[in-house]
C-alpha cells in the first residue's frame, strides 16, 4: 500500500481508470484505486472527481470530452498531406491516447498508428483530419 503517494500521482490514476475501463460509482473507483495501491477514502474520491471535471454520462464516469485528449497527453495534431494527421502526445501515452481516438468511432477514421510519442491517423482527406482533430478537441 502506498501511504505516501503523492495527490498528483493519485489524479493521474483516476484519470487512467476512468479513460480505459467502465467506472460506475465512487465506491468502485475507490476500490480500483485500493487494488492499484492508493489508499483513499470515498469523501477523497469525491473531490479528486470534481477537481479533474469528471462527468456521469450514460451511467458512468467520463473525462470531459473537450479536455479528454489534453489530460491524457496529447500535445498537438498536424496534417502531413491530404489524408494524413500526426498526434504528438507525451511520451508512453500514444498507445492509450490512440485507443480512446479508435473509441470515438469517427467514420473520418481509416486507421490509425501508433508508437512511443506519435500516432498516426489515416483519413480520406483533408476536411477529415480537421472533423477528426475537432472530435479530440485539438486544432491542427
Amino acid at each position: 500500500m502506498r501511504m505516501n503517494e503523492s495527490r498528483d500521482e493519485r489524479l493521474t490514476q483516476i484519470r487512467q481508470i476512468i479513460a480505459t475501463q467502465s467506472v460506475k460509482n465512487q465506491e468502485e473507483l475507490a476500490q480500483l484505486l485500493t487494488d492499484a495501491g492508493y489508499s483513499c477514502t470515498q469523501s477523497s474520491v469525491s473531490r479528486d472527481l470534481q477537481d479533474l471535471g469528471v462527468v456521469k454520462s450514460q451511467g458512468q464516469y467520463t473525462l470531459k470530452e473537450t479536455d479528454l485528449m489534453k489530460q491524457l497527453g496529447v500535445v498537438s495534431a498536424t496534417p502531413a498531406g491530404p489524408n494524413l494527421l500526426i498526434v504528438k502526445t507525451a511520451i508512453g501515452a500514444a498507445q492509450l491516447v490512440a485507443f480512446q481516438i479508435d473509441q470515438l468511432g469517427l467514420k473520418q477514421i481509416i486507421g490509425t498508428v501508433a508508437g512511443d510519442d506519435t500516432i498516426f491517423i489515416a483519413t480520406a482527406n483533408q476536411a477529415d483530419q480537421t472533423l477528426v482533430a475537432q472530435a479530440m478537441g485539438v486544432s491542427k
